[in-house]
């Protein structure tokens, strides 16, 4: 219920998002207005006291230079690439990679302009082994040596059972291959999008006699060609990429296709046997 007293929850969590306040999600509207306003008189009090006009002489002097040594030991403790510490100020509430609410075990990243931001250690880790990029994945900052030695030891004490880090970045030779696989499938599908289009083309161009001629002899050799590529070195992507296209040929269902020239049987007849388990490339002059 909203009230003259109370913000919306949206706005709510807006201002607790930009105050920087973590696993406010899972409050109530009452509790996060509470929290909130204990920290807006954090905020006051704190800026009541440096609005204080500063002494002046010896003492202050002395003060002041011990705040400069504090400074200096600051920006020194800042070129660490991962910290622990409880009191760093994080913006994200959010794991990057999931975009879900930050678990208990999380590991913080410290970026070269003093950035922090916190990811779950679970997904970092199998982001990591998936995809082979030793990266964070919103900068594509290399992560350190070190950096992957306090991932592994905190995957370690969380009690995951990942493979190591460390040691998959040794092994760099493995993701390159697979990364040269996985550039060649979405080479073909690419491909086989073209040929679908081309066959939403011609179904609905009014012209069935030449729509036909082109669909059994270019189409669909070509279509059977590059389906069966993928298929022999990706099956399950084959698959995918199979419904997804009979999809696109049908429509969405407020606006279906519309079958000008009559070959929309002949197409869908002819990827359902394209989905087969044999599939029939030579009836097509494949």
């Amino acid at each position: 219920m909203e009230t003259r007293s109370c913000p919306s929850m949206n706005e709510l969590r807006g201002v607790a998002r930009v105050m920087g306040m973590k696993y406010f999600r899972h409050l109530s509207k009452l509790e996060l207005h509470q929290a909130l306003q204990r920290q807006l008189h954090q905020v006051e009090r704190a800026q009541a006291k440096a609005d204080l006009p500063k002494p002046k002489g010896k003492d202050a002097k002395g003060r002041g230079t011990r705040r400069f040594w504090w400074r200096k030991s600051k920006n020194k403790n800042k070129g660490n690439a991962a910290t622990t510490s409880s009191d760093v100020q994080v913006l994200n509430t959010l794991d990057p990679i999931m975009l879900s609410e930050l678990g208990p075990h999380t590991f913080q990243f410290v970026r070269p302009n003093g950035t922090v931001v916190v990811y779950n250690i679970d997904t970092l880790v199998q982001y990591i082994l998936a995809t082979g990029n030793f990266s964070e994945p919103e900068t594509r900052i290399a992560f350190s040596d070190d950096v992957l030695k306090q991932l592994d030891n905190a995957a370690t004490a969380a009690g995951f059972k990942f493979a190591s880090v460390v040691t998959a970045q040794q092994q760099r030779a493995v993701f390159e291959q697979e990364r040269i696989k996985r550039d060649g499938l979405l080479g073909l599908e690419r491909c086989m999008g073209e040929v679908v289009t081309e066959m939403l083309h011609i179904i609905e161009d009014d012209d069935g006699e030449e729509g036909e001629m082109r669909l059994v002899m270019d189409v669909f050799p070509s279509f059977a060609d590059l389906f069966n590529q993928l298929k022999s070195n990706d099956r399950e992507y084959a698959s995918h990429c199979h419904k997804h296209y009979v999809e696109y040929l049908r429509g969405p269902p407020n606006r279906p296709t519309v079958d000008e020239s009559g070959l929309f049987g002949v197409v869908l007849d002819f990827m359902k046997q394209m989905a087969g388990k044999a599939p029939t490339a030579q009836r097509y002059g494949a």
